[in-house]
């Protein structure tokens, strides 16, 4: 048998540095680097919600200031300006027609003079609501629920007929998120998930921060943000056909139609409630990842949604996509870049 012809050293490391190479190189087709615009779009997103935040913190310390000043301050307000109804519910006639905060007590809790003494006081508040409000773009709604059931709501809207009597609030996901025993830290809290808003306004994400007053809960205020107003500058039916944002939780925040159509997903249409609100409601589980029908793209769910991801591969309907991750602060949403592959 011939023995076999060892290369020069020379020609050996030429080898070597030519495979390395090529391996990088075929790493580098995998996994390119993420389009600028995903930073761009990124950074937008957590400089709008930031923003909402500290707003949310500064409007608890106002009302929490209200409860330190409770008699002087209900004295002050009008005391005609609540009607008091038959089945037990109290609310501001003329809301709408003045275009002041509306007002609800749902009644679940009797009305008692001391209650009526907390309503009358956080008129206080109006303004601040209002200038939350007009002032700031992403806001649409700004609001301050009582642990009695009493809701203040800029801007005003018919709550008699949207609210049904007997209306427990703390059960909602907007009250209890921002309670003692689900934020012990007393910190603004985001309803990340995507609901149904009870007022009307279609899907939305709601920051809130618990109010204290003499060392226990009072209530908590909040300030919403609908989907479409978050989302319409990233122009995801435009110049962004191929970008995607999810929740924490696997459910489609916003996408375009092209992804829609890639991920197999119902239309996101937005939502209005035709009856009064019930209870929580959230997005269908159509829109959730983790519940698609394709095992490809749960799988491709769970890898973007780990802690470190960064990227992530989906062979799809004999399409490939290399998917590139950017998480959004505050939300712990993440952005999606899918980027076609030969």
């Amino acid at each position: 048998m011939k023995a076999a012809t060892s290369l020069p050293c020379g020609r050996r490391t030429m080898v070597r540095l030519a495979a390395i190479s090529l391996l990088a190189a075929g790493c580098h087709r995998q996994s390119p680097s993420p389009p600028p615009q995903l930073e761009v779009l990124g950074r937008r997103l957590e400089s709008a919600v930031g923003a909402v935040e500290e707003h949310c913190r500064s409007l608890s310390a106002r009302i929490r200031g209200v409860y330190g000043d409770l008699d002087r301050l209900a004295e002050a307000a009008d005391a005609d300006a609540y009607v008091l109804a038959e089945n037990g519910t109290l609310f501001r006639p003329d809301a709408i027609a003045s275009g002041r905060p509306a007002v609800f007590v749902s009644g679940v809790v009797p009305v008692t003079p001391d209650i009526l003494r907390v309503v009358r006081a956080t008129e206080a508040i109006d303004p601040d609501l209002e200038r939350l409000v007009t002032d700031n773009e992403q806001v649409v709604q700004a609001y301050y629920n009582d642990h009695h059931s009493f809701n203040r709501i800029y801007p005003p809207f018919d709550v008699v007929v949207q609210y049904p009597p007997g209306m427990n609030i703390p059960e909602y996901n907007f009250y209890y998120l921002a309670d003692d025993a689900h934020n012990p830290g007393r910190e603004p809290v985001w309803v990340k998930e995507p609901y149904v808003d009870p007022a009307g306004r279609g899907w939305m994400i709601s920051c809130v921060a618990p109010v204290h007053a003499g060392g226990r809960l009072e209530g908590v205020c909040g300030l919403d943000i609908t989907i479409d107003r978050l989302v319409r500058d990233l122009d995801f039916d435009g110049r962004n056909p191929f970008y995607l944002l999810l929740a924490e939780d696997g459910t489609v925040v916003a996408t375009g139609e092209a992804m829609i159509q890639v991920l197999r997903l119902p239309p996101l249409k937005n939502h209005r409630y035709v009856d009064t609100v019930r209870s929580d409601t959230f997005r269908s589980a159509q829109y959730n990842l983790h519940k698609s029908s394709s095992l490809a793209i749960r799988e491709m769910a769970a890898e973007v949604l780990a802690p470190d991801a960064s990227s992530a591969l989906l062979d799809l309907d004999n399409r490939r996509w290399a998917i590139h991750v950017r998480r959004i602060r505050h939300l712990d949403w993440r952005l999606l870049a899918f980027m076609p592959r030969r």
